[in-house]
C-alpha cells in the first residue's frame, strides 16, 4: 500500500514525514528515444560485465513487453530501459508522481561480494504526457555504494546502503542534494561469510516510520550512530522500522531467510514475502519466524511461527526444478520471491482489488495471493499468476503500484540463480509498466485509487501523524464498530511503548505511566470478539510492562474459541517470557488458567529447566494437570521430556506420581515412564531394560527401549549392548551404545563386524570408529588390510576430518597412507576446478549413467543433503539449488569453506570421556547441547563436555570426490545437475528392497 507516495488524497500530506499532494510532473517531452541525464559532475565509472556474462544479451526490451504473457484487457509497455536504467533494485513514488529508481552496479560475483571501485546511483523519472514511456531522467546522485532500496520524504531521499541507512537532504525538492549523505542509522554490517540477505526495502508505513527488512544472514546490530553496544537492537533477519523524527529504531520481528518485498493492506496490516521455506508471512511486531536451520538465538524461544499460505511456488514433496520456469504453472514457478504490492485500484477489475502479488524469481512471473481472514489472523490462497515473462534475462526485483493504478516492474535483467553467481551483467534494466484498458492521466484521477472502508482508519492515521490524536481520542476508538480501527487504536496507544528485542527487553528501557490505556487493554482481551483483535494483543505483550503482562495474559489464555491456535500461543509465549524470568510465580497462575495446549508445552518447558533451583513451579504445574484437557496434559509431558532431554537424572517432583497416574495414550506412557527413569524410578529403569531385551516385543519398542537405557547410562549398559550385536536388527543402536566406553577392543570388535552391519547402516559404524583415538586406529587398519576389512571408498571426506579433528598425529599419518591427503591449499583447490571444468564437458555430462550418479549420491552426499525428498538435513537441501551450473557445483564440492554461512559453520565437540564429535549445532540450553552430525542427532550433557570450538569451516569437508574414479565423478555430477528424479539402478533397487 503506498500511503506515502502513491495514493491521491489529502492524508498523504501528513507533517513532515508524509508528502504534499500529489501534483502532475512538468512537461518535460524528450527529442528522441533515449533520456539524456540532468547530472553534471565528475564522470561515473563505466559499468563492467562480467567476462563470463559478455557474450550474453537480453530480449529487445520492447518485444519483452510485447511478449509477456497477461490476463485479456491488460497490457505492458517498457516505461525505461538500458541505456537509461541498469541493475535496478529498488524504487519509489513521490507527491509529483515521479519514479525514483536506485541502481545497483556494486553488487559483483560471490568471490568479490562488492565491487567498489564503481558507484551506485539513484534516478528519477517522469512520464508527463502519461502514455507509458518516461520522457525524462534525472540523475539524483551518484555516489553511493551497496545501494539496495530508495524512500522519498521528511525533506529528503532515504538510501538503504549497508552497512547504514542513509538521508541526503533535499528541502527545497530541486532534485539536487543539499549536502552529503547523514548517517541516521547503522549497525546493518554484510556478514564476511555471506553474499547476499543484505538490508533493503524501505517503505513508508500508515504510522509514519520507515520501515525495512533485512536477511537473517547479515545479523544486525542497529543503533543511531554512537550508540553503545549494550543499548543496540539486535537483529537475525526479519522487518525493522526508524522514526525519523524521535530518531528510534525497532526490530518488529526475527527471522525467515531473505525478506525482499512488503505491502500493507487496505486496513494496515503488513505482509512480506520471504524466500526458500515460505512465501508469505503476516508481520505482528514481538512475532519469531521460522529459519531453515537450528533455533533461535532466544533459548526460551522453543518453536517459531510458520508461514500464512496454505501452499508453496514449489514441489516440496522432491522435485523443486519441476516447477521452475514455466515447468508447472500451477504451482508457482520456484521458491524465490521478489517484492510485493497488495494492490487496490479500482481502476482495475474486481478480481484484482486487494490481492497481494509477488515477482517469482525463477519462475519469471508474478504470483497471485487472496488474503481470507480467518481466526485470529489471514491465509494467503493460490491465485493464478498474473504475469509471465518470455525473456530468459528477465529477474523481477519489485513491482509498485503507481498514481494512476497500473503496475511498475523492475527487471534486474541478468542469467543465472540468485546472487548472480554466474557473473553480473551490469549493461542491462527495464522498468514495465502494466496497465488496464487506457489509464488516466493522473491529474484527471479524481477518487481515490486506494479503497478503504468508511475512511475511518484513512482519518485516524491522518490525524496521528499530524498531532491530532490524544490518549483520550484513541481509547475512545477501542468500542468502535470495525475490528480494524480497534486495531490500531491498540497500535497507535502503544506506538512509543518499548517493544522487547530478540533477547528480552532492555534494562534501558523506559516504560510509560499510563494505567488508562493499561487497564483499557486488559479489558479488551476480556470482552472484544475479535480473534484479530486478541492477536494484537498478544503481539503488545511484548509492549506491556513486564509488572502487567500476567493481567493481559490471563484474559486472552482463557478464551476457549482459541484452543487450537498454535500460532496465537506461540505469539503469547514470547510476551510471557520475561515474565517466567523474572516473575515466575507469575507463570504458574497464568499455566492454571489456560485452556491453551501449545502454551502448556512452552510453560512445562521452561519450569523443567528450573527443576534443580525452583523445582515447586514444575510439582505445582503437575499438581493442578488434572484440571487440563487431555492434550494440555500430553504437551506437558513433552515439554518436560524436551527440557530435560540428554540428562541422566533430575529432581523428582513431588506431584510425579499423581501426574503419572493420569490416564494418557500409550506414547504418553512410554515418555512419562523415560522421565521417571532419570527421575530415579528403578521400577522403570527394570521395565525399560526388559524391554530392550524381551525378543519377543516389537522392534520398535525394543529400539527405543535400548535407546532410552543409552541416554540413562546405567551400570550394566556395556553387557546389554555387547548381548544384542549379533542382533541384526538393533546392532546398530547396540554399537552406538558401545561407542561411549573407551575401551580399544570395542574398536577392534566394531571394525571386525563392520559388513555384518546392513549398507544404510555402515556410515554410523565408521563415524562411531572415528570419534575416538582408541577406536580410530581399528578402522584405519580395517581399511588398510588386504581383506579389505573396510572399503576404502566407504570413507568419506567427513569421516576422514573427523579422524583429523581427534588432534592425533599418528592417526593423521596413517590416514594419509591408507585412504590419503585431505586439505589443500587454496590454490590447488582452484586448479583442481579448473581441471574438471575442462574433463566435465557437456558431450562427457550426457554420457553420464545417471542411475550410479544417484547411487553415488546416497552413499556419498545424502548423510548429510536432501535431494527430491531423500537424504538428512544436516546442510542444505540440494533440490532447490543452483545445481545446473557446474562452476556453482565445483567451487562448492571442492572448496565448500570459501563462503560459510553462519548457520553451517562446523563445531566439534570433545566430551571429558575422549569422544570426539564434528557437527552443527541445533540448539542448546543452560543443560546440554544439541549437534547433528552426519548420521545422527546427539544431545551431550554440557557436564560431560571438555572442549567446545565453532570453526569457520563449513560442515562439508574438502575432498568429497578424493576417493571416486573419473566416470564416477562424472556421474555424480551429471545426477546433480539433472532436472528430475532418475531410478536407482536395478542391483541397488534390490537391495533396498531386501533391506
Amino acid at each position: 500500500m503506498r500511503l506515502l507516495s502513491l495514493l491521491l488524497l489529502a492524508f498523504v500530506a501528513l507533517g513532515t514525514v508524509l508528502l504534499p499532494q500529489l501534483q502532475l510532473a512538468e512537461d518535460n517531452p524528450a527529442e528522441d528515444e533515449r533520456i539524456e541525464p540532468t547530472l553534471e559532475g565528475d564522470e561515473f565509472p563505466e559499468p563492467r560485465t562480467s567476462p563470463s556474462e559478455r557474450h550474453l544479451s537480453p530480449m529487445p526490451a520492447e518485444q519483452a513487453a510485447e511478449t509477456m504473457e497477461l490476463p485479456d484487457g491488460f497490457k505492458a509497455t517498457v516505461f525505461a530501459a538500458e541505456p537509461d536504467v541498469s541493475n535496478p533494485i529498488g524504487m519509489a513514488w513521490d507527491d509529483r508522481g515521479r519514479l525514483w529508481v536506485a541502481e545497483n552496479y556494486t553488487y559483483a560475483e560471490r568471490s568479490q561480494r562488492f565491487d567498489l571501485s564503481l558507484r551506485d546511483r539513484v534516478l528519477i523519472f517522469a512520464d508527463s504526457d502519461n502514455d507509458g514511456h518516461a520522457d525524462s531522467r534525472t540523475v539524483f546522485t551518484d555516489d553511493v555504494q551497496m545501494l539496495t532500496s530508495v524512500e522519498v520524504g521528511h525533506g529528503g531521499v532515504w538510501l538503504m546502503c549497508p552497512p547504514a541507512l542513509l538521508f541526503i537532504p533535499d528541502a527545497n525538492g530541486d532534485d539536487v542534494p543539499d549536502g552529503p549523505p547523514i548517517v541516521m542509522l547503522d549497525g546493518f554490517e554484510v556478514a564476511q561469510n555471506n553474499y547476499h540477505n543484505f538490508a533493503n526495502g524501505l517503505r513508508w508505513g500508515p504510522d509514519g516510520w520507515l520501515y525495512g527488512r533485512c536477511g537473517h544472514s547479515c545479523p544486525a546490530m542497529l543503533g543511531t550512530p554512537g550508540t553503545p553496544e549494550e543499548e543496540r537492537i539486535p537483529m537475525d533477519g526479519g522487518i525493522w522500522r526508524f522514526h525519523p523524527e524521535r530518531e528510534i529504531v525497532e526490530v518488529l520481528c526475527h527471522g525467515t531467510v531473505n525478506p525482499w518485498g512488503h505491502d500493507w493492506d487496505e486496513n494496515g496490516e503488513l505482509f512480506f514475502v520471504n524466500t526458500v521455506i515460505g512465501h508469505l508471512w503476516h508481520m505482528l511486531p514481538g512475532s519469531h519466524f521460522r529459519e531453515p536451520i537450528g533455533e533461535s538465538q532466544n533459548r526460551n524461544v522453543y518453536e517459531r511461527m510458520d508461514m500464512i499460505a496454505d501452499h508453496y511456488h514449489f514441489d516440496t514433496s522432491g522435485s523443486w526444478t519441476e516447477s521452475r520456469d514455466g515447468a508447472a504453472d500451477d504451482l508457482g514457478g520456484g521458491h524465490a520471491h521478489s517484492g510485493m504490492l497488495i494492490h487496490q485500484s479500482e481502476l482495475w477489475p474486481e478480481e484484482y482489488r486487494g490481492r497481494l502479488m509477488t515477482l517469482n524469481f525463477h519462475g519469471r512471473r508474478a504470483n497471485v495471493e487472496r488474503l481470507e481472514r480467518t481466526g485470529t489472523g489471514y491465509v494467503g490462497r493460490h491465485e493464478p499468476d498474473f504475469m509471465l515473462s518470455q525473456d530468459p534475462f528477465f529477474r523481477g526485483i519489485d513491482l509498485s503500484q503507481g498514481p494512476d493504478g497500473s503496475v511498475f516492474v523492475i527487471d534486474w535483467s541478468d542469467t543465472g540463480e540468485c546472487h548472480d553467481h554466474t557473473g553480473v551483467h551490469r549493461e542491462s534494466g527495464r522498468i514495465f509498466k502494466i496497465s488496464y484498458g487506457d489509464p488516466p492521466n493522473p491529474g484527471e484521477v479524481v477518487k481515490p485509487v486506494c479503497l478503504k472502508g468508511d475512511g475511518d482508519l484513512q482519518r485516524l492515521w491522518t490525524d496521528y501523524q499530524y498531532g491530532r490524536t490524544s490518549y483520550r481520542s484513541l481509547r475512545r476508538l477501542a468500542s468502535h464498530r470495525d475490528e480494524h480501527v480497534r486495531v490500531w487504536a491498540i497500535r497507535l496507544l502503544t506506538d512509543f511503548w518499548p517493544l522487547d528485542t530478540l533477547f528480552g527487553p532492555l534494562d534501558s528501557f523506559e516504560y510509560p505511566d499510563d494505567p488508562k490505556t493499561v487497564k483499557l487493554l486488559i479489558k479488551m482481551a476480556g470482552s472484544d470478539l475479535s480473534g484479530l483483535v486478541h492477536r494484537v494483543l498478544a503481539s503488545t505483550l511484548q509492549r506491556f510492562p513486564v509488572k502487567h503482562r500476567k493481567a493481559l495474559a490471563m484474559e486472552l489464555v482463557a478464551r476457549e474459541e482459541h484452543a487450537d491456535d498454535h500460532q496465537l500461543a506461540l505469539l503469547t509465549w514470547y510476551g510471557l517470557i520475561p515474565v517466567a524470568q523474572q516473575r515466575p510465580d507469575e507463570i504458574v497462575q497464568i499455566a492454571d488458567r489456560c485452556v491453551w495446549p501449545s502454551l502448556h508445552y512452552s510453560i512445562a518447558r521452561y519450569l523443567a529447566t528450573r527443576i534443580d533451583e525452583q523445582p515447586d513451579l514444575l510439582d505445582r504445574l503437575l499438581s493442578m494437570a488434572d484440571r487440563f484437557s487431555q492434550a494440555s496434559q500430553e504437551q506437558i509431558v513433552n515439554g518436560v521430556s524436551d527440557a530435560l532431554r540428554g540428562r541422566r537424572s533430575a529432581p523428582i517432583p513431588e506431584s510425579w506420581e499423581q501426574f503419572t497416574d493420569l490416564a494418557g495414550p500409550r506414547e504418553l506412557q512410554e515418555t512419562t515412564r523415560e522421565l521417571s527413569i532419570m527421575f530415579g524410578d528403578e521400577r522403570a529403569l527394570a521395565e525399560v531394560r526388559a524391554l530392550a531385551l524381551d525378543t519377543e516385543a516389537e522392534l520398535e519398542t525394543r529400539r527405543k527401549a535400548l535407546g532410552v537405557l543409552i541416554e540413562m547410562r546405567p551400570s550394566d549398559l556395556r553387557e546389554i549392548c555387547e548381548s544384542l550385536m549379533n542382533d541384526q536388527t538393533l546392532n546398530v543402536t547396540a554399537a552406538r551404545g558401545l561407542g561411549l566406553f573407551d575401551d580399544p577392543e570395542i574398536g577392534v570388535k566394531l571394525a571386525d563386524s563392520y559388513l555384518l552391519f546392513a549398507p544404510d547402516q555402515r556410515p554410523s559404524i565408521i563415524e562411531t570408529l572415528a570419534s575416538r583415538v582408541s577406536f580410530a586406529g581399528a578402522l584405519l587398519e580395517a581399511i588398510g588390510d588386504e581383506e579389505g576389512t573396510i572399503p576404502r571408498n566407504d570413507v568419506t571426506a567427513v569421516h576422514a576430518r573427523q579422524i583429523q579433528s581427534l588432534g592425533n598425529e599418528t592417526l593423521t599419518e596413517r590416514l594419509s597412507e591408507v585412504w590419503g591427503e585431505l586439505r589443500e591449499s587454496s590454490g590447488e583447490r582452484r586448479k583442481m576446478i579448473e581441471s574438471l571444468k575442462k574433463q566435465l564437458t557437456d558431450q562427457r555430462l550426457h554420457a553420464a549413467d545417471l542411475s550410479a550418479g544417484r547411487a553415488l549420491f546416497n552413499k556419498t552426499c545424502s548423510q548429510c543433503h536432501r535431494l527430491y525428498g531423500e537424504g538428512n538435513k544436516v546442510g542444505p537441501d540440494l533440490t532447490g539449488s543452483q545445481r545446473a551450473n557446474l562452476d556453482y557445483l565445483l567451487e562448492n564440492i571442492l572448496d565448500p569453506s570459501a563462503v560459510v554461512s553462519k548457520d553451517y559453520q562446523m563445531s566439534i565437540i570433545v566430551t571429558i570421556d575422549g569422544r570426539v564429535m564434528n557437527g552443527l549445532i541445533l540448539t542448546e540450553n543452560d543443560q546440554t547441547i544439541t549437534l547433528r552430525t552426519a548420521t545422527d542427532e546427539v544431545t551431550v550433557n554440557r557436564d560431560d563436555i571438555d572442549d567446545r570450538q565453532q570453526t569457520p569451516l563449513s560442515a562439508m569437508p574438502d575432498g568429497l570426490l578424493q576417493t571416486l574414479t573419473g566416470d564416477q565423478t562424472r556421474d555424480l555430477i551429471a545426477y546433480l545437475m539433472h532436472p528430475q528424479q532418475v531410478p536407482l539402478p536395478d542391483a541397488a533397487e534390490e537391495q533396498i528392497a531386501n533391506e
